[in-house]
């Protein structure tokens, strides 16, 4: 039983929201699936596309302004949030460490139903993700960057579309 999640903290870029996480849902990885049945041929397959956009929702106890205020933002002044994950191992007693980190922008902001004196949360949706990088001790699991291109795209430490963006020159020349 190695690697179960004993822990978790979220930053909003400085904001640490450790004393008021309620919940996180961290993003799907997902690929967009394309049907292909060749001519003359009585059967298809589905074949592996674009990576869906990236989705993340937070939810906080209570009401932070700091946090608020972060929603709303346009494309460019992009912000950072961090989700630090303590894994432990049940057999060896080993922990080890896992770090997403996001840049994008929070586009949504949902409040639960007030009620009274009993508590309640906030849920934050970040979206618009332009990079994402998923860390297990020390090693890069995924990432992606939009603005790099399909080069810097890492699955499991692999370049898997690096063949392909040497092939379009998408590194080279004046970027627009």
């Amino acid at each position: 039983m190695d690697n179960q999640i004993h822990g978790g903290n979220w930053f909003f870029d400085t904001l640490n929201a450790w004393r008021v996480l309620d919940t996180v849902n961290l993003p799907n990885i997902e690929r967009a699936m394309a049907a292909f049945a060749p001519g003359g041929h009585v059967a298809s397959a589905e074949f592996p596309e674009e990576f869906k956009p990236l989705t993340a929702r937070v939810k906080l106890r209570g009401y932070s302004p700091d946090v608020h205020g972060l929603v709303g933002r346009e494309p460019g002044n992009y912000i950072t949030a961090t989700w630090y994950e303590n894994l432990i191992s049940f057999r060896t007693g080993e922990q080890k460490g896992r770090v997403i980190s996001m840049k994008g922008l929070l586009n949504g902001v949902k409040p639960d139903q007030r009620q009274g004196m009993k508590k309640t949360g906030t849920e934050y949706d970040f979206s618009t993700m332009v990079l994402y990088t998923d860390s297990y001790d020390g090693r890069v699991i995924h990432k992606f960057d939009f603005f790099a291109g399909p080069g810097a795209t890492i699955v499991n430490g692999n370049a898997i579309f690096a063949g392909m963006a040497a092939n379009l020159a998408i590194g080279s020349g004046t970027v627009l």
